[in-house]
């Protein structure tokens, strides 16, 4: 197999019609990149409606369709989960709203033909997070065992508790109270989010449109985690164009400007037009304006790097530069600087104890 260039790879994903044209070899490289980015399912459903797959290669077809047969699977299985969830936390009069992968699979308002999901990522008010998280317990969700000090930074610090395991099936579960850490001084007004929800036919809370892209790039710009992050932009680029309207955007503006994401919508946007190049994302934005900045132009390079998935048979020249640079950046994001140091002095510690000792950092 021979490696593919950044430039071919994404062309493709930003036009799947491209791929009909891929020769044998080339089809191996591409399948293996995007099952390394979970979106060969996503590929697979791309084509479908192109009625091209019955005409490319025989390992190709199999592969895309074996894709395709898992998502699916496999988005019922979310679904059961999140109706079951749902149900089980009315029984302490809680609503649960789902967040990322899991809400697009359940809500028809959101286009999720082949999309993966790693976990389930549900939000719950602040102060119904104790309840939830008892009651979630007393019915087989168990934690993820954790020392006293990360039990103490996701319960202080972090927006979110430790993850839990459903014992019967494996599922995981993230439970939110907010879409940020608290401690970083950018946790979005979590009730103004809380204000856009809409459900599903049979009762399943998401976030709208509007705000579930909010999130969505909160999740991608303002963490160190970029490893599916073309999923994530795909995710994005999905919900602009199947919502592109006056009102849509405006919706999307209200909640940038009222919780100061102005930058990181600009660097979304920005990111979003050098991957795909949609009409629908240049008109949100001044580009020329945008890369007067060299420090603009600096980060969109790295995120245009990092997120591409991190494979050998892809050729990214200076990705590990860019990932590293993308990982300092969501780390100075999500804690003042004291605050920081003293988590990263702590982490190094525990790793390093580990690593000479053997000592196990639970």
């Amino acid at each position: 197999m021979k490696q593919l260039q950044c430039t071919d790879f994404i062309s493709i994903i930003a036009n799947p019609k491209l791929a009909y044209s891929l020769a044998s070899e080339d089809w191996q490289s591409v399948l293996w990149i995007l099952e390394t980015a979970r979106l060969d399912a996503w590929l697979a459903a791309q084509l479908q409606p192109l009625d091209v797959i019955g005409s490319l290669p025989d390992t190709v077809k199999i592969r895309l369709s074996s894709a395709i047969t898992y998502a699916k699977r496999q988005q019922q299985q979310v679904t059961y989960e999140c109706v079951t969830l749902t149900r089980l936390l009315a029984e302490k009069h809680i609503e649960p709203l789902f967040l990322k992968g899991a809400a697009y699979v359940i809500s028809p308002v959101f286009q999720s033909a082949g999309r993966i999901c790693s976990d389930i990522d549900a939000l719950v008010k602040r102060e119904e997070l104790e309840i939830a998280e008892r009651h979630l317990k007393m019915n087989l969700w168990l934690s993820k065992e954790v020392d006293d000090y990360d039990d103490k930074y996701y319960r202080e610090y972090a927006h979110e508790i430790p993850p839990m395991m459903q014992a019967e099936r494996g599922t995981i579960l993230d439970l939110h109270h907010n879409l940020f850490l608290p401690v970083s001084g950018r946790a979005p007004d979590i009730a103004q989010f809380w204000g856009t929800r809409i459900q599903t036919e049979n009762g399943l809370s998401t976030l709208s449109p509007a705000a579930a892209l909010v999130h969505s790039m909160i999740h991608l710009l303002m963490n160190e985690e970029v490893t599916f992050g073309l999923r994530d932009c795909l995710d994005m680029q999905s919900i602009i164009d199947t919502h592109n309207s006056e009102s849509f955007w405006q919706d999307v503006h209200q909640l940038v400007a009222d919780n100061g994401f102005h930058q990181e919508f600009q660097l979304l946007m920005s990111l979003l037009c050098c991957l795909f190049n949609r009409d629908t994302v240049k008109q949100q934005i001044n580009l020329e304006h945008f890369n007067n900045s060299l420090k603009n132009r600096f980060w969109l390079w790295c995120y245009c790097k990092a997120v591409l998935p991190d494979h050998p048979l892809l050729h990214n020249p200076f990705a590990g530069i860019a990932r590293a640079a993308v990982y300092c950046r969501g780390h100075s994001q999500k804690m003042p600087l004291v605050t920081l140091l003293k988590h990263s002095t702590v982490k190094m510690y525990k790793a390093m104890r580990k690593a000479l000792v053997g000592e196990p950092d639970e």
